[in-house]
């Protein structure tokens, strides 16, 4: 599922409530009895620091409800049984017929819509004298996203059959819309950002700017802040890579040098400590099959708490990995693999040897 985030800035000299709605279909653009409904809004600061967005994801949803609101301009009108629909569905909504007033249901039948279209059909009520007795329905077609819903509610006909074509056009607005009250098109249109797929988006992510004149600028891809972070987050993670791919290269060579190398390399990082054995509990030993090295792991438990993270420890000359966080522990876990056999690693262990932590 594709999802689509439109980052928001408000250069206004005040909060603005930013809302977000849903073009129609073509299908529904010469109807004027068709209201936009949206409930998807964020309060925004005058040049409010962070990142505030709409996230949108492409979850295509009809609706159907009943109630005693006529549908019509500032109605609020929530359907009360939201369905998500895909591309090719059918789906009918059964509304009843008074008395007594009751909600509809809605099922998903087998027949498919053409291609790139969802369609919505009714079922044979009375409207007329649902209407009379001052119970009205409504139908509903949209988005839904984890802020609400943005779409758009008209008063359905009797065993009728919507098809409609979604496009992915949106607009972005200031001001006083209720949420999930019915809003006239024209006032949508006339004063908003328009924010189409796939031209005004880069990377499924727009910015949408209310100036300080109270107009707007649209920018495809994130602001220029948001970006600038995300280039220096990915710069620190290429560090840290490097400095963890230097730190495994000199792990490998570690095994090769020296008790007295690896004891200047501690002090030139300014990371050693010198400790005894105090005992060590050994967990298992194999051969890798690749390289014919012995592999031991065990715990190993010492005089003194670490006075750092270290990496490793020489013991007699053979090398050791320390694995997991050790600053401030007395005991902590460790791993050789070498050509020493086990038996010969594990008497290195007596009570009282003096090892070098390091790394």
């Amino acid at each position: 599922m594709d999802t689509y985030t439109i980052y928001l800035v408000n250069q206004s000299s005040s909060t603005q409530i930013f809302w977000c709605f849903l073009e129609r279909p073509q299908e529904l653009a010469s109807n004027h009895n068709v209201f936009a409904n949206s409930s998807v809004q964020l309060a925004i600061g005058s040049n409010q620091p962070g990142t505030n967005t709409f996230t949108i994801p492409v979850q295509y949803v009809v609706g159907a409800g009943a109630s005693n609101n006529a549908v019509g301009l500032n109605v609020q009108i929530n359907s009360s049984i939201p369905k998500d629909a895909n591309l090719t569905d059918t789906w009918e909504a059964d509304y009843a017929t008074v008395p007594p007033p009751q909600g509809p249901t809605m099922r998903k039948l087998s027949k498919q819509s053409p291609a790139n279209t969802i369609a919505i059909a009714s079922n044979a009520f009375d409207q007329a004298t649902n209407e009379d007795a001052g119970w009205f329905s409504n139908m509903s077609f949209g988005i839904k996203t984890s802020q609400g819903f943005i779409g758009m509610t008209w008063s359905p006909s009797p065993q009728q059959t919507t098809t409609l074509t979604p496009q992915l056009k949106f607009y972005v607005a200031v001001g006083s819309y209720g949420s999930n009250t019915l809003a006239d098109w024209t006032t949508v249109g006339n004063d908003s950002a328009e924010i189409s797929v796939p031209d005004d988006f880069q990377y499924n992510a727009t910015t949408v700017t209310y100036t300080a004149t109270g107009g707007w600028t649209v920018t495809p891809g994130k602001p220029q802040l948001v970006a600038s972070a995300g280039h220096s987050i990915a710069s620190l993670i290429q560090s840290h890579q490097s400095l963890s791919k230097a730190h495994a290269d000199l792990v490998a060579l570690a095994s090769g040098l020296t008790p007295n190398h690896l004891a200047l390399l501690s002090e030139a990082s300014g990371s050693s400590q010198q400790d005894q054995i105090e005992k060590v509990v050994w967990h298992r030993s194999y051969s890798e099959l690749d390289t014919g090295n012995i592999v031991l792991s065990g715990t190993l438990t010492v005089a003194t708490a670490l006075a750092a993270a270290f990496t490793y420890f020489v013991l007699s000359g053979v090398t050791f990995s320390i694995n997991g966080s050790t600053a401030g522990a007395t005991t902590f876990n460790f791993t050789y693999s070498g050509t020493l056999s086990a038996q010969a690693v594990q008497a290195l262990f007596a009570p009282g040897s003096n090892i070098t932590l390091g790394g």
